[in-house]
């Protein structure tokens, strides 16, 4: 049961955070200056708002395996199905953290870059887990290999390395000057499509 209950709180507090930093997008998408700017956050806030119905649906059933104390009763099947629900929330805690990095590099006051940076780390520890609990919970069922969840991170650094030259470029500043906010949003989208080569689609079939 303490699985569970570690789950259900990660969810909760990942909620609260993916609506502060909804609330955060929707003044830039309000006032985007270009087009392009405006269909890039939207995307990203889009995004998040899907997650935000996945929750709420993931929540519940939970919350309802928490109330009965039958965490040791799910069937295979039951326990199956959950792993595949979490297997995509873990990516969308994988995707959120890559969203919050990239809002650091739009957003320049230091109450925001620190609001986005300590969501940044709770989300990180969140994703990192969400990861061992799954681990430990696919262990108990027969047709599932803790082999077949995907690792996310995967490449994450180089594309970190990207993201940096991209907005150095942008700037016309070196790489080193890493409080550099300004990213070209052109480039930005081309990354944020090569990050999604991963969908939410094919995650159900994992």
């Amino acid at each position: 049961m303490e699985e569970f209950s570690r789950l259900h709180n990660i969810f909760e507090q990942t909620k609260e955070a993916i609506g502060t930093f909804m609330g955060m997008l929707q003044p830039i998408i309000d006032n985007a200056q270009d087009e392009h700017t405006r269909l890039y956050y939207h995307h990203i806030y889009e995004e998040e708002e899907q997650r935000l119905e996945r929750l709420n649906e993931l929540l519940p059933t939970l919350e309802g395996i928490i109330q009965e104390n039958r965490g040791d009763q799910l069937s295979n099947r039951e326990l199956s199905r959950l792993l595949s629900d979490l297997n995509l929330e873990r990516f969308g805690l994988h995707n959120f953290r890559e969203h919050l990095e990239l809002a650091m590099y739009e957003f320049t006051a230091d109450e925001d870059r620190e609001r986005l940076k300590n969501m940044r780390d709770m989300t990180q520890s969140d994703y990192l887990a969400v990861k061992e609990i799954m681990a430990a919970l696919s262990e108990r069922v027969d047709d599932v290999a803790v082999g077949k969840l995907v690792d996310h991170d995967e490449g994450h650094t180089i594309h970190q390395v990207d993201h940096a030259k991209a907005s150095a470029k942008a700037q016309g500043k070196a790489i080193g000057q890493t409080d550099q906010p300004g990213e070209s949003a052109k480039e930005a989208h081309r990354l944020s499509k090569v990050r999604r080569g991963l969908t939410v689609g094919s995650l159900r079939h994992l």
